[in-house]
């Protein structure tokens, strides 16, 4: 059942079902009594993504692909630096709190964001490197840019999930955004659990990856001395896209580094790993 799943509606179903999972009314069920909005908006992603995280898991098991899903014994984690290499993103992350008043943070909301940032990588990385690229690489592996293939539609599937950020923020173009560098950096773990072997290390990366760029989203981290925000203007169309184009940029070498990467590999070390 699971070996000769199509690859197209596994995806569709996967989306369905994060999608209905991520629009469940949880934060009707906590209290404002006992915690403040940032924390019940944290504590309802991390149940969210605790239960696409299981979804994948158990799906990765049925799946019965465990080295193409990077949860092998057998394999070693080998070419550990490959996991470093998105370690400017964590930099890129670190200066946009730099200068803010680090001594005002809640030790709680910290941890709250780290968990919450840890489990979305193991929810998006389990379910969609773990889970559906094995799928896409064994049903377009005897093509002849199978390989590629097999590692860029999981990738895509990844990066329009993330336009379900639409029923919450209707900045579209800032949408759009996030769902193409998403899909860049989707590309990247791709090629990289093919290559490393191990799927865990490349959750925890896309976990702190997260973590730091929402560091500055914590409450009363500041810009200025005497403790109050400027006014918001809204953007307009043209400067909504010119800064969510700007991501992009940072994301994009990810996807030239992958395809370098996957373009060196012997196809024959991933055809060993297919459980057929």
């Amino acid at each position: 059942m699971f070996k000769n799943k199509n690859p197209f509606l596994s995806g569709l179903v996967v989306i369905a079902v994060i999608s209905i999972i991520m629009l469940l009314p949880l934060k009707k069920v906590i209290t404002k009594q006992y915690f403040t909005s940032f924390q019940i908006e944290y504590i309802v992603l991390s149940t969210k993504m605790f239960l696409i995280f299981l979804s994948g898991l158990l799906l990765v098991k049925k799946l019965e692909e465990q080295a193409l899903s990077g949860i092998s014994s057998e394999y070693q984690w080998s070419f550990k630096y490959i996991n470093l290499i998105p370690f400017y993103l964590f930099i890129l992350g670190i200066l946009g709190f730099i200068g803010k008043d680090l001594l005002s943070i809640n030790i709680i909301n910290v941890l709250l964001l780290l968990i919450a940032c840890l489990l979305v990588g193991f929810a998006e990385e389990f379910v969609f490197r773990g889970y559906l690229q094995p799928i896409f690489i064994k049903k377009y592996i005897s093509h002849k840019n199978g390989v590629f293939l097999g590692v860029l539609l999981p990738a895509l599937f990844f990066g329009s999930s993330h336009l379900l950020n639409l029923t919450v923020n209707d900045n579209i173009p800032q949408v759009i955004g996030q769902s193409i560098y998403a899909a860049c950096i989707g590309f990247f773990f791709g090629v990289a659990l093919l290559k490393t072997n191990k799927l865990i290390p490349i959750a925890i990366t896309h976990g702190l990856i997260n973590f730091f760029f929402l560091f500055g989203s914590l409450p009363k981290l500041i810009n200025n001395k005497n403790g109050y925000s400027e006014p918001t203007v809204e953007p307009t169309l043209t400067e909504q896209i010119l800064s969510s184009a700007t991501p992009i940029l940072f994301f994009l070498p990810l996807l030239i580094i992958g395809y370098i990467i996957l373009s060196k590999m012997n196809k024959n070390e991933i055809l060993n790993k297919i459980n057929l």
